[in-house]
């Protein structure tokens, strides 16, 4: 172990801690840092047609996604698509809220991407029409049988004119008959991420996306050969839940969290990566991050042994995983951004001095993803979160309210407020919910005044601030830290 303490890594170097954006990353170098966990299981499974994986902005449903795609395409009878929503939505009219009419529009467009991965596969080249030659009303012949099959044979039934793609073969359909004569039995696998990138909570929007996944559904359970996972955010789940469709549809889902250990797991395992592949490090190419100590030494390449807080001594994970928000994708930017300051100091290790730098940076990064994120459930929120600039970090409940009530139902006039999360605006009680409900604002709990703060979350306490006849006056509300330094909150620039 003394000699892994010798090593000084770059910390200018930003592949320390991965690529942010799971699908951006090699495939291969996200299989030596990815963590699972049992409850992904039926997601990776691949005998499960069907796959939905549901978490906030920077859980990690892109790299499940990414990891998974990568396993799968291993197996050379597996042809595998990977696509965004937007990619999807290139290939129908989604412009309506019939849910029926909906589930036939993606049927087509995912059966036209299918199409179209098969011309690349087999070497042959179609026009946008002919791509489409499969009508969503064609589906049902697919019943039972094997899509590949099905699709090769439609194409040679309808006498669609191909064009190939090799200059060694002179006849199109005869390179399409020889790849139906295969032996293979082809499985197609597609991943569709970020199909709510544009969501925005009209009755369109709600139907289009809702709709999608009763497709996905209908396809996986009707057609052989097929098997589709897809991702989607949770609040945008919870908003187009109104359609009894989706309950169906639960079965296939997981939830993507982490707790403490598995997030410290996941930027140990960034970092242990790393230094397999740039240090040829003996000692450490059999570490595993399952052990606290291992995990201790990793981090201890990064930043300084103990960081203060909370007026005393912690472990660095401490104060990231905070400022993080339990998130991996946002802890590893606290990571980047911390380490290039240290850096930029010509020091060894991250020390609380360098976090405190880059926090109004790493702060507007969060604030900016806090509006991408929820403006479909309230469009005036940025209003609303500059409403706290500048003013102080902590309310009890009362305070809070009139906070709002002052600073923002008055200033912008209620009549202007409109809908919070699909209901009409009728008490600062419900922005202070929705404030709770994305993050803004945790829960304060102190049991004893001895005892360190515990904070609770949305996701612990769901119910906090929905019943206006409950009596909130002794609590105490907390501006998440990682909003506090682009805000100028409280203690700017500075976590404690």
């Amino acid at each position: 172990m003394d000699k892994k303490l010798e090593l000084d890594l770059d910390l200018s170097d930003e592949e320390i801690f991965g690529n942010e954006a799971g699908e951006d990353e090699d495939p291969e170098i996200l299989s030596t840092y990815f963590i699972t966990k049992k409850k992904f299981n039926k997601f990776l499974s691949k005998s499960k047609k069907f796959g939905i994986a549901r978490a906030k902005k920077g859980m990690g449903k892109s790299s499940l996604l990414s990891k998974l795609a990568f396993d799968v395409n291993k197996d050379d009878n597996n042809i595998v698509i990977t696509v965004t929503g937007s990619d999807l939505l290139s290939f129908g009219t989604f412009n309506e809220n019939d849910h029926l009419k909906l589930q036939n529009e993606w049927k087509t467009a995912l059966s036209a991407r299918i199409n179209y991965e098969l011309g690349n596969k087999i070497g042959f080249a179609w026009t946008d029409d002919q791509m489409a030659l499969v009508e969503a009303s064609e589906l049902s012949g697919f019943k039972g049988k094997n899509l590949v099959g099905s699709l090769l044979q439609r194409i040679k039934s309808k006498h669609i004119p191909i064009e190939s793609k090799k200059q060694d073969i002179d006849n199109p359909s005869v390179l399409l008959e020889r790849y139906m004569n295969s032996d293979k039995d082809f499985n197609i696998w597609i991943f569709i991420d970020d199909i709510d990138s544009t969501f925005s909570a009209d009755e369109i929007q709600k139907a289009r996306v809702s709709s999608f996944f009763s497709a996905c559904r209908s396809l996986t359970r009707d057609i052989n050969g097929l098997f589709i996972r897809a991702s989607v955010r949770t609040d945008v789940w919870t908003t187009i839940r109104y359609n009894e469709d989706l309950d169906k549809c639960e079965q296939y889902s997981i939830d993507i969290t982490w707790t403490k250990s598995e997030l410290e797991k996941i930027i140990s395992k960034k970092i242990l990566s790393y230094i397999n592949r740039n240090h040829n490090n003996t000692i450490t190419s059999d570490w595993d991050v399952g052990n606290p100590s291992i995990r201790h030494l990793l981090i201890a390449y990064i930043f300084e042994n103990t960081l203060p807080w909370n007026k005393s001594r912690v472990s660095p994970f401490v104060p990231l995983r905070i400022l993080g928000a339990k998130r991996p994708r946002w802890i590893s930017q606290l990571c980047r951004l911390s380490a290039e300051a240290a850096s930029d100091r010509e020091i060894k290790r991250v020390t609380m001095q360098d976090i405190n730098f880059i926090l109004t940076d790493y702060g507007r990064l969060r604030v900016n993803d806090l509006y991408k994120e929820h403006n479909h459930q309230f469009a005036e929120l940025q209003k609303l979160i500059e409403t706290f600039s500048r003013g102080q970090e902590r309310y009890k409940t009362s305070d809070l309210l009139l906070k709002i009530e002052d600073g923002f139902v008055q200033r912008i006039g209620e009549a202007t407020i409109g809908m919070i999360d699909g209901e009409t605006y009728s008490k600062p009680l419900q922005l202070a919910h929705l404030l709770f409900r994305i993050g803004f604002i945790q829960l304060r709990d102190k049991p004893s005044p001895d005892s360190p703060p515990n904070f609770i979350d949305y996701g612990e306490r769901p119910e906090l601030l929905t019943d206006s006849t409950f009596d909130y006056n002794n609590y105490i509300w907390e501006i998440h830290p990682s909003y506090r330094g682009v805000l100028n909150i409280g203690h700017a620039n500075k976590a404690e």
